[in-house]
């Protein structure tokens, strides 16, 4: 654990009465400044997690990553603060005759290096992407792309076999690892390039101590104008009451997530703002539908069963968001199914008698895993109560750190393990990346080739409610099989200091891209 582990000098409760004399005393990280900080420094925790392991878009794949680099990169578009889509690098797209997206880029955008963007680092990006062996985690993202034609230095011409619906979503400077990086300098130290990133963003990396922290500097040269803060330091907060701690110390000026636990005492004071909204988000229970006991349908349905989702939202987020009967979050409104879900509601009764169906009964042994001191531990807790008690089964919890969890979920080291996505914009992320056989993010191991059908439809469907319908179609048909036992979806939340200004949250949990609009003082 780093930074600000809460393990010693007042508690968080005296911290939260008390106000930043309680935290005086707390030794400094070196990516923390002085609690009287210029104005020309923004101190910006990343709280709730430890690990960057790159800053390269193509291999990036954890939201912390995604977080320094919305503050480094650009995409060819953004979501604007009503969540459409608007112009980024791109000055202007359309639809051309021939059924092409046609880009025109900004004339006389720099990179950090100060070479100038052309329409060749945009083909390049993402045929670096497209590429197999890059091994992006986001390939899938565009590989509907059939070709990619440059006519001029500020023309990009993107052409699709066949209709991908959420392609101009995945060109967005959001959690896509779309975002636009100079061919000359990947090409140059394609090993390197995610420590020492170069981009066309507001903001330069400057310094990065691993599991410790970064420090940003302002590009002066950047297109939408030189950024008011000259220099922002990201301390990696394991804990993200500690997060809460170094801002009431007035030892951070702005966090990315809050406890659940704190919202509603910090909504009272008036030193700090809480921001918060419904999230893009899903949380759930990750289960290896290949190894034992969640090899078998009616076990994981019987699991399912024994959850009383209500009461995790209570406890464990304090009532800071919403039970969920599938994957799909309620703000993508379409494709969101709120109609209750017998094998995703609590139902004790009809558990045990999926449990009588199933090859492992009362008394059986797994392993959940989870990580942390607060609410992902929390959740895994109350979990593995509710169904041993309901089934009889002794479900136990294994604790580590998120970066372990989450290499052993994905290698197939696991039986069962509290996961969720955090600033996924599209329902095909959802369900395609979850469920789908080849989709990325589907470390259950789950195969079902009439879902894979529906889902590859659902891509293709340009009408938004009909696109909506087939998502909805493929939860109800998914949730039968339980491959992953949803749960809920969390509300977002940023604690930003009094002084501190110009931070317009989004949906997806946003954060260094909002850096530049940004005033202290």
């Amino acid at each position: 654990m780093t930074g600000f582990s809460g393990s010693a000098g007042p508690t968080r409760r005296h911290v939260l009465a008390g106000g930043g004399a309680a935290v005086a005393a707390l030794a400094q990280p070196w990516t923390m400044a002085p609690a009287l900080a210029q104005s020309t420094t923004l101190r910006a925790g990343i709280t709730g997690y430890n690990v960057v392991n790159t800053l390269d878009p193509a291999l990036a794949a954890l939201i912390p990553e995604f977080y320094v680099l919305w503050g480094i990169y650009n995409g060819l578009l953004k979501f604007d603060a009503q969540m459409q889509l608007v112009p980024d690098l791109a000055e202007s797209y359309r639809v051309a005759d021939d059924g092409a997206l046609e880009f025109k880029l900004r004339q006389g955008v720099k990179f950090h290096d100060g070479s100038t963007l052309t329409s060749d680092d945009v083909k390049f990006t993402l045929e670096r992407l497209m590429d197999e062996a890059t091994r992006s985690p986001n390939r899938s993202k565009v590989m509907a792309i059939s070709s990619i034609e440059v006519p001029d230095a500020l023309t990009v011409r993107l052409k699709t076999a066949e209709p991908f619906a959420p392609l101009l979503t995945f060109l967005s400077n959001a959690r896509t690892g779309t975002q636009i990086v100079p061919r000359r300098a990947v090409t140059a130290d394609p090993q390197g390039f995610g420590r020492r990133p170069i981009g066309t963003g507001p903001y330069s990396l400057r310094a990065w101590d691993a599991n410790q922290g970064l420090k940003l500097s302002a590009f002066r040269e950047y297109f939408g104008g030189a950024p008011a803060i000259a220099e922002v330091d990201i301390p990696l907060i394991a804990e993200e009451s500690s997060g809460v701690t170094a801002l009431l110390g007035r030892q951070v000026d702005l966090t990315s997530t809050a406890p659940f636990a704190d919202i509603p005492q910090l909504e009272r004071r008036t030193d700090i703002r809480v921001l918060k909204q419904p999230g893009l988000n899903t949380r759930f229970l990750s289960l290896n539908n290949l190894k034992p006991p969640f090899d078998d349908v009616h076990f994981r349905r019987a699991v399912s069963l024994a959850i009383n989702r209500e009461t995790l939202v209570r406890i464990v987020l304090f009532g800071e968001g919403v039970a969920t009967p599938g994957l799909i979050p309620p703000s993508l409104g379409a494709a969101y199914d709120p109609a209750p879900k017998p094998l995703s509601t609590f139902n004790a009764a009809r558990a045990r008698e999926e449990l009588a169906k199933s090859r492992y009964g009362a008394g059986t042994q797994a392993t959940i895993l989870t990580w942390g001191s607060g609410w992902w531990k929390r959740m895994g807790e109350v979990v593995a109560a509710q169904v041993n008690q309901v089934l009889g089964t002794r479900l136990t919890i294994e604790v580590t750190e998120a970066n372990t969890v989450f290499s052993r979920i994905r290698a197939g080291d696991y039986q069962a393990g509290t996961w969720g996505w955090l600033g996924m914009i599209d329902p095909d992320e959802y369900s395609y990346d979850l469920l789908h056989s080849d989709g990325w993010r589907n470390f259950a191991g789950y195969k079902n080739p009439r879902l894979d059908t529906l889902l590859v439809q659902a891509r293709r469907e340009l009408d938004t409610a009909k696109r909506g319908a087939l998502y909805r179609q493929s939860e109800a048909m998914w949730i039968e099989d339980m491959p992953v036992i949803p749960l809920f979806c969390s509300n977002i939340h940023n604690l930003m200091a009094a002084n501190v200004s110009g931070f317009t949250q989004l949906p997806y949990s946003n954060f260094a891209d909002q850096f530049a609009n940004m005033r202290m003082g």
